[in-house]
């Protein structure tokens, strides 16, 4: 997976795709799947509304920054500010997880420690009605309104996403 950072603060995360940058600054790390027979516990306590992920961010919140989908309505990648700190805390909790509900194989890969991922009050959102990948998402009240911060990925074996690509995570 490649992420980009600037020096302004900026980054983004390419979920399906690789950025096709050839820059000398790469900082390259190699990730193993663990897996967790706990995860789809913890999954049930946060909150599963029955609206798609598209209509709620229609509807109900805002993104942080724009998160770009690919046709399908899939998120193929997320921009963010990261300032140093940030970023570093990104890093140092990114986890690619596996379970199994149902016979069916799942990967989690995570973006942000696990009390801020399983926080009884964030929201999955589905991308398809085929309920193939899901977002975590931690929805902050404003003034009038709420903004939806991505914590973590979630996708079945024979979704868009494939596991390979998060398993080499590689920052310019």
């Amino acid at each position: 997976m490649d992420i980009t950072y600037n020096e302004w603060g900026m980054g983004y995360i390419y979920l399906i795709n690789n950025c096709r940058r050839h820059e000398n600054g790469i900082k390259k790390i190699n990730y193993t799947l663990k897996p967790d027979n706990n995860l789809s516990h913890q999954l049930n306590k946060l909150n599963w509304p029955d609206k798609k992920y598209v209509a709620a961010r229609d509807e109900d919140f805002i993104e942080e920054f724009q998160n770009n989908l690919d046709n399908n309505l899939y998120i193929k990648g997320i921009e963010f500010e990261m300032r140093s700190g940030e970023f570093n805390n990104m890093i140092d909790n990114y986890q690619i997880k596996s379970f199994k509900i149902d016979d069916n194989q799942y990967y989690c890969v995570c973006f942000a420690p696990a009390k801020e991922i399983f926080d009884s009050e964030n929201h999955i959102y589905a991308f398809s009605e085929k309920k193939d990948a899901f977002a975590i998402f931690n929805l902050k009240k404003q003034t009038s309104y709420k903004i939806a911060f991505f914590k973590a990925l979630i996708f079945k074996e024979d979704s868009p996403y494939n596991i390979e690509h998060f398993k080499t995570l590689k920052i310019y």
